[in-house]
C-alpha cells in the first residue's frame, strides 16, 4: 500500500535544496556525470567510450603502463580494466607487448589510431572545460584545483591504509621514486 505524504513531507526531486548542494560526493559526482555526458555528445561519433578517456589520457602521458599500473592510476578494479582494455585493443587503440623485463607481464600502450583519438578527445575536453568554467574567473578555477587536490590526497591517504589503520606511506611521501616500466628499481629520474 502506497504510502501517504503529507504536504509538509513533500518533496521536489528536481530541485536540490541547498543541503544536498552541499553533499561534497554528490556534487563532485554530479559535476563529473555532467562532464562526461558532455565529452560523450563531442565523441560519441568516434565511438569511444567514456570508460576509456581516463586510459587514453594518462597513456598519453606515460609511453606504456601495466595493466594493474592503469587500475591503480585511473582507480578501477583490475576486472573492470581487463574488459576495457579488451574493447580498446579490439577496437585498435592499444596495443600490448610482452615486457622484456618480466615474462608474465605485459606493457600497454596507445596505436597510432589511439594517439589520434587522444587529440579529438583532447579538444572536446577543452570545449567543455570552457563551458564549465563559464562564469568563473581564473583564481577561482585555480583554486578549485588545489582543493580538489587536497581533497583527493586526503581521501588516497585513506585507500593507502593497511589492515591495522595505519597509512601506508607512498613512495612519493618516503622520498623513494615509484618504479616504472623504463626505470631500474633503486634509479631517480629529474622530473618530480
Amino acid at each position: 500500500m502506497p504510502i501517504k505524504m503529507r504536504s509538509t513531507d513533500s518533496f521536489d526531486y528536481r530541485m536540490p535544496s541547498r543541503d544536498r548542494e552541499r553533499i561534497l560526493g554528490l556534487a563532485v559526482n554530479t559535476l563529473g556525470r555532467n562532464i562526461i555526458w558532455s565529452l560523450a555528445q563531442r565523441t560519441a561519433r568516434h565511438r569511444v567510450l567514456p570508460g576509456q578517456y581516463p586510459i587514453i589520457a594518462w597513456l598519453m602521458q606515460l609511453p606504456y603502463s601495466t595493466q594493474a599500473d592503469l587500475s591503480r592510476i585511473v582507480g578501477i578494479e583490475q576486472p573492470t580494466m581487463a574488459i576495457t582494455l579488451r574493447r580498446m585493443e579490439r577496437d585498435g587503440l592499444i596495443v600490448r607487448r610482452p615486457d622484456p623485463a618480466h615474462a608474465r607481464r605485459r606493457l600497454i600502450s596507445l596505436t597510432p589510431r589511439g594517439k589520434k583519438l587522444s587529440r579529438t578527445i583532447r579538444r572536446a575536453a577543452f570545449e567543455v572545460e570552457r563551458l564549465a568554467y563559464a562564469g568563473l574567473n581564473r583564481d577561482e578555477v585555480k583554486e578549485f584545483f588545489r582543493l580538489a587536490g587536497v581533497m583527493t590526497q586526503n581521501l588516497n591517504a585513506e585507500r593507502r591504509k593497511d589492515g591495522s589503520g595505519v597509512a601506508v606511506r607512498s613512495p612519493r611521501q618516503s622520498g623513494q621514486q615509484p618504479a616504472s616500466p623504463n626505470r631500474k628499481a633503486g634509479e631517480h629520474d629529474s622530473a618530480p
